[in-house]
Parts: structure tokens; C-alpha cells; sequence
């Protein structure tokens, strides 16, 4: 019995979860069929980014609030490089959470249909 119960613990230690993420349900994103740079992309970039990449902090020499610059580096692969926290590439936000799945696939979905300032 009692190497039964050994077994037995030994077995439920094995089952453990690193971290939250694993035990949490997963919910598939719902991105819009055409993603607007007005309604959806500018507001994430307000939320995540441009309080440090503005015109006045130029935080690291990007400005995000210049659509000609996201532009160009939406279309080298920079910006989701950085949220995406991709190999060779620096983790944005700094110092801060990675963006969520749906936050990045929104903006992999702007990128890929041409990064339109619509």
C-alpha cells in the first residue's frame, strides 16, 4: 500500500503547470475581415506603444505617431518583430506585458493586407 501511494504522489507531482496560461481555456480571436487603422490599429498603438514612441520622447527614435514611419517599418517586419517578441528583434512593449494573441494577429492581419491608413 504504501509503495502504491508513493506511485501515486509521485505520478500527481508530475502534472503540474508552469504557469496560469496553461490552465486557462483557449479563446480563438475574432479580428474584423478588414482591419481599419483608424478604428482598430491607432487605438492599440495608443494603448501600447505611443507613450513612449511620440514625437516628443522619440523613445529609441521611433514615432509611431507618424504614419509614414509605421508604414515602413510595418512593411520590414520591424513592428511585428517587436510585439511578437521574435528572435533578433527588441521586446515591446519595454519593460511591460507582451501584447495579447488577438492584439498581435490584428495587427499581423493590418501589416499583411498593406498597412492602409484607413
Amino acid at each position: 500500500m504504501r509503495r502504491f501511494s508513493f506511485l501515486f504522489l509521485a505520478l500527481l507531482a508530475g502534472c503540474t503547470y508552469e504557469n496560469a496560461e496553461e490552465l486557462a481555456p483557449k479563446i480563438p480571436c475574432t479580428t474584423p475581415d478588414v482591419v481599419s487603422y483608424s478604428l482598430s490599429i491607432s487605438p492599440l498603438l495608443d494603448r501600447n506603444c505611443r507613450t513612449c514612441h511620440n514625437p516628443t520622447l522619440l523613445t529609441g527614435g521611433v514615432n509611431l505617431e507618424d504614419f509614414a514611419e509605421l508604414k515602413r517599418r510595418a512593411g520590414t517586419g520591424q513592428l511585428i518583430g517587436v510585439v511578437s517578441h521574435a528572435p533578433g528583434f527588441a521586446q515591446m512593449p519595454k519593460d511591460g506585458a507582451k501584447l495579447s494573441e488577438c492584439d498581435i494577429e490584428l495587427l499581423r492581419k493590418w501589416v499583411d493586407a498593406g498597412a492602409l491608413n484607413n
